[in-house]
């Protein structure tokens, strides 16, 4: 079903609901828990997470004003806490918990609402994956754009690494079998639908830029990441930002060349991109490009509400529809960070 964006929104709002779509084919959807919403501030409160000005007005604008899910103690906590020190195996075993407590679509409503905060690619990839993990029919277009967002702010970002042979590990690793579901997502979406998703990762990659802070790709062990000064790594990041249409275009078409289940294609070599007569600023335009599919409903539903009309204008996404039943626990989410001990798997 093809969706419009209310263009003022982050991510994923929609002009008619995936839950009235999938009750249309009679297919069931995954309902959203009943739970409680709020503003921005108290969704965050007391935790690690300091929201800034821009992230508060983008909360409000995806979660249609103070509507941002609360997600309960004290998983909210162990949650926030792992995620602020970029500790992505405790962020994994917590959410883990959080399922197992409160269900799948809780923990990707703390997935959603912390990568809008914060714009992590962390979280994004973890995302990513969860929700290819739950072989939705409603959250494929998702879980392409954040895997084309987290390429992305590897070419930015990853040049605040000292070692420049880290940036080019971190792309290897999204473009390898870890990440084959997004990949055959990707390869089957309509031509037109990948470039949508594009367009739509760099324009958050370049309005999320600010706030960013998760420097895991540049972390090569246990110990704190080796970054550069800002003023030198943010002029680079400037400089590759003005080249992300022609290399995620470039990535994409190879990777969808690749035949499902084959052999992974050579990835397009991204070290030595074409200078650019000057810097592009952090400045985002105010509206997204593109439509895209929603991820979370903003609204509480439970199993005994109907399916929602299409709401004009829209402001509020719809839950997430499935052609089969409700999914068990997602997969183990990635860790990007290399830790002492095994990578989590997904």
């Amino acid at each position: 079903m093809r969706t419009t964006l209310v263009l003022t929104a982050i991510i994923c709002l929609m002009a008619s609901s995936p839950h009235w779509a999938a009750a249309q084919r009679g297919e069931p959807a995954i309902q959203k828990p009943a739970a409680d919403v709020g503003t921005p501030e108290a969704a965050f409160s007391g935790g690690p997470i300091k929201l800034s000005k821009a992230a508060v007005e983008l909360l409000r604008m995806h979660f249609q004003g103070n509507q941002v899910p609360l997600i309960p103690q004290p998983f909210r906590g162990k949650l926030d806490t792992a995620l602020a020190a970029h500790d992505w195996a405790r962020v994994e075993v917590a959410k883990r918990e959080l399922i197992a407590a409160k269900g799948v679509v809780t923990a990707l409503a703390w997935q959603q609402s912390r990568f809008i905060a914060t714009g992590g690619i962390g979280v994004a990839e973890q995302h990513a994956l969860d929700l290819a993990a739950t072989g939705s029919t409603g959250v494929t277009e998702t879980a392409a754009m954040l895997w084309l967002y987290s390429v992305a702010v590897t070419l930015t970002d990853g040049h605040k690494c000292v070692d420049p042979a880290v940036k080019e590990a971190h792309l290897d690793r999204l473009w390898g079998p870890e990440f084959e579901p997004t990949a055959r997502i990707i390869r089957a979406l309509p031509e037109e639908r990948v470039a949508a998703m594009r367009e739509l990762a760099i324009w958050l990659e370049t309005r999320l830029a600010v706030d960013r802070t998760d420097d895991t790709m540049c972390r090569t062990g246990a110990t704190a990441a080796e970054v550069k000064p800002d003023a030198v790594w943010r002029k680079e990041a400037a400089t590759a930002r003005r080249l992300l249409m022609k290399q995620l275009t470039a990535i994409a078409a190879v990777l969808r060349a690749g035949p499902a289940g084959g052999a992974v294609p050579a990835r397009p070599d991204a070290k030595k991109p074409e200078p650019a007569a000057k810097p592009e600023p952090h400045a985002a335009p105010a509206t997204p490009p593109t439509p895209v599919e929603s991820v979370i409903p903003a609204q509480p539903m439970t199993s005994a509400q109907p399916a929602a009309k299409p709401m004009e204008p829209a402001v509020t996404p719809g839950a997430v529809s499935e052609s089969k039943p409700e999914p068990g626990p997602v997969a183990a989410a990635p860790d990007v960070r290399p830790a002492a001990g095994p990578e989590t798997k997904p």
